[in-house]
């Protein structure tokens, strides 16, 4: 019996089944969940961020809720933020001498008064927690920056506990072969996150709450860094050094953007509007509200789309959290959402980014049997908001299945689909890495049915579609019909 790894190539007399293995550059972690792909080069440049502040800015940072384990932490993050606005002001102002125009305002909002307290003077929010509500962003983000383009308002969300890197193997055997691969499985250490780790982030989330995107270096920049070669040219790069080199800063480079954006002049004289960025008007959803037993389906207007265009999809609910972040490229115009949205009434944002272009759209739809009459997002007793991410999303299947759960597809399953339709993958181990993912729950059917066996054969038109979708030329939507008719068909058994 062979074994063979399912990366970079096969040995042996069958081609792997790919069952990717999760890729992080060690000494990194992504600060914000909203980053460029890898394979988009943009090296040495601003990434656009739609945000403005129209005066000088009050920021608001709530306390966080105690933790036994850490009995100063409220007074730490609070005073790390102290800095971090103190930092930006004193950055921007460097060169006005005695009369200052770049002015930021900052609110310590403590634990007894944040339920009464007037959020509505607050254009940015800092919340902090353990760690995202969400458990699809656990272990991608220390942060996360989320405008509401409907409000104007942003809010940031600060995680303090420290995790780490982790890889397992997993072993599966198809016919007389063996395969392997490495399975990221991250952990929390149970301590907070490092000193340079919360600091950079706090700065960094500020950085995109006031416009700034995330800047981009090569690969090659990004190791020297990590190895202590040099310093890091932007504290808007979307990774902490948890290895190498400690110093991080705000450099001229940020100041200069922030500048270009706003002019001279400071918060409060700005003369630059929001540039060339446009509302796309791409985004719709097939009803304005929906009941309990509705799908609800997200449609994004691709055809203008090219095959590098990118952008992140984030749903926001109406308690200002980040419920989902969706990758978008050309190939998935289409969304369904899990049914937890139906059982939790309220309002919802959904936004569109393009990084490269600065473009954007936002839509709302509310949930439940109660309407949502106003616009406005409200977080104890008071406007409020949130953004940026990258991340899959969650396709659901357009057959009549009950909304137990919804289809996940990976995207690098792409290269499975390709293989597949080339020839170089046989129906049986294609089915059987499909049966090997439903399995380990990287992707997902309801959770009342199972998966058995291989049944009857795979028609043409589904290999077909499955080359299509690894080209980009069809949705994911389409080729989870696919997946779908081999389920209530028999070809794979429920």
């Amino acid at each position: 019996m062979t074994k063979q790894n399912d990366f970079p190539h096969a040995q042996g007399n069958k081609t792997p089944i790919l069952i990717g293995a999760a890729v992080v550059i060690l000494g990194f972690f992504v600060i914000s969940i909203f980053a460029i792909p890898s394979h988009y080069a943009y090296a040495n440049e601003f990434l656009k961020m739609p945000i403005r502040v129209h005066a000088s800015p009050t920021i608001c940072a709530l306390e966080p809720q105690p933790n036994a384990n850490f009995s100063k932490l409220g007074s730490q993050l609070l005073d790390k933020t102290e800095y971090s606005v103190l930092n930006w002001k004193t950055k921007l102002n460097a060169a006005a001498g005695k009369h200052p125009v770049w002015n930021i305002n900052l609110i310590k909002v403590p634990i007894v008064q944040q339920t009464g307290f007037d959020y509505t003077k607050c254009d940015i929010t800092i919340h902090f927690l353990p760690k995202p509500e969400t458990k699809d962003n656990e272990f991608v983000a220390l942060g996360v920056t989320i405008p509401n383009f409907e409000t104007g308002k942003t809010s940031i969300e600060i995680y303090y506990l420290d995790f780490q890197p982790n890889y397992r193997m997993v072993e599966w055997i198809v016919g007389d072969t063996e395969y392997y691969t490495y399975v990221y499985e991250p952990y929390y250490t149970g301590n907070i996150a490092t000193d340079t780790e919360l600091s950079s982030t706090i700065t960094h989330e500020i950085g995109h709450s006031l416009g700034l995107g995330h800047y981009t270096v090569s690969d090659e920049e990004r190791k020297k860094i990590v190895n202590g070669m040099e310093d890091m040219p932007s504290i808007m790069i979307d990774t902490a050094t948890i290895l190498g080199v400690t110093h991080y800063d705000i450099t001229a480079l940020d100041t200069n953007e922030i500048k270009s954006i706003y002019g001279d002049g400071g918060f409060d004289n700005q003369h630059l509007s929001m540039g060339d960025y446009q509302r796309t008007n791409i985004l719709s959803t097939n009803k304005p509200s929906y009941s309990v037993d509705d799908r609800i389906k997200i449609s994004i207007d691709t055809s203008k789309f090219t095959n590098s265009t990118f952008g992140a999809l984030l749903i926001i609910d109406s308690s200002s959290k980040l419920a989902d972040d969706i990758f978008i490229s050309k190939s998935n115009s289409t969304v369904y959402l899990s049914d937890k949205y139906n059982n939790a009434k309220g309002k919802y944002w959904i936004e569109f980014i393009n990084p490269v272009t600065g473009d954007y759209d936002f839509t709302t739809f509310t949930s439940g049997t109660e309407e949502i009459a106003s616009t406005n997002v409200t977080q104890n007793g008071a406007t409020n908001n949130h953004t940026i991410g990258s991340s899959t999303g969650e396709i659901a299947n357009t057959n009549k299945i009950p909304q137990t759960g919804t289809v996940q597809i990976p995207t690098w399953i792409k290269n499975n689909a390709k293989w597949w339709s080339e020839g170089q993958i046989v129906d049986s181990d294609f089915i059987k890495g499909i049966q090997y993912l439903i399995k380990q729950g990287i992707m997902k059917v309801p959770q009342s049915q199972s998966v058995n066996g291989l049944s009857s054969q795979i028609p043409k038109w589904i290999k077909t579609n499955a080359g299509w979708w690894a080209q980009g030329q069809i949705s994911d939507d389409d080729f989870v019909k696919g997946i779908e008719y081999l389920i209530n068909n028999g070809v794979i058994k429920i």
